[in-house]
């Protein structure tokens, strides 16, 4: 998945799932995997998420005995593997978990510097129902606070761009707002939404860049240039009457998120996720 990559310093393999609201977690750490990637001269920050279904985070952070757990059991992790960082993606939060969410980053944090461990925080971006993320104690704790700069509209909601520009600049700006430039990474995608309106019922298939160029391609669809959005749209109405839409991921729209990383002067761009990727993409990203 590297080889046809430029510039990439660090990689987030989706390593440990929490399993239960005991701290306990499911983990795929792999020594040669660091080892590699530690050869080609790049970071590796495990990625620890909440994505279970049998996993509470607010009952699972609420005490302190529970956070010990988990925490020495990440370090030890960590330590063991050569691990040079810690992501948390924790999606879905509801709001009585944020209290013990932000203490749990906070004492995670003062293992991770006591032990030179590199710790980020994955967010949304910002908005009112967002708020209990406390990005801003966050960007006091943690070495980085990564914006989620996607899925402005996703699966199951109205249709329309997955991150369309001001989507994007305006959660860089909220988000740096609560935190320091220094610490602050904007994440694009290298995916797009495929829309389908069927009988009023309206669904969506997510797609890397490559799919989406040969769906559209397959299916003749022509793409207008969106100032406003930062994108190309198009549609398509196929023999059985069904309309698809598409707000196009490429490289035009990639350079533009990219060049407000350099505008705001951020950390760093992250992308999710390798595999989605043709290798012209990051001749963008690089530059």
């Amino acid at each position: 998945l590297l080889d046809n990559t430029k510039g990439i310093n660090v990689v987030s393999p989706t390593w440990f799932s929490l399993t239960d609201n005991e701290g306990n977690f499911f983990s795929l750490a792999s020594h040669d995997y660091v080892e590699e990637a530690h050869s080609r001269g790049i970071q590796v920050w495990a990625l620890l998420d909440n994505f279970s279904g049998d996993v509470q985070s607010e009952i699972l952070l609420a005490t302190t005995s529970t956070r010990k757990k988990l925490i020495q059991s990440l370090i030890d992790e960590i330590k063991e593997y050569d691990i040079d960082g810690l992501n948390l993606d924790f999606e879905s939060l509801k709001e009585s978990a944020a209290p013990h969410y932000i203490q749990f980053i906070r004492e995670l944090s003062i293992s991770c510097r006591k032990e030179g461990i590199i710790l980020s925080v994955d967010n949304y971006v910002p908005s009112i129902y967002t708020e209990f993320y406390n990005r801003k104690e966050q960007g006091i704790v943690a070495d980085y606070v990564i914006i989620m700069g996607y899925d402005e509209h996703h699966a199951g909601g109205e249709m329309g761009s997955v991150a369309s520009l001001p989507f994007v600049e305006n959660g860089i700006k909220d988000t740096l707002a609560l935190v320091p430039k220094e610490k602050v990474i904007n994440a694009v995608p290298f995916y797009t939404r495929i829309w389908k309106v069927s009988d009023g019922e309206t669904t969506s298939s997510a797609k890397g860049i490559t799919a989406a160029k040969n769906w559209i391609e397959e299916n003749n669809v022509s793409l207008e240039w969106d100032d406003e959005l930062g994108q190309y749209y198009g549609s398509m109405t196929d023999e059985d009457g069904n309309s698809w839409y598409v707000w196009m991921e490429e490289e035009r729209s990639l350079e533009l998120k990219a060049s407000l990383c350099d505008k705001y002067q951020l950390a760093g761009i992250a992308c999710w996720k390798l595999g989605l990727d043709p290798e012209y993409i990051w001749d963008v990203i690089d530059q």
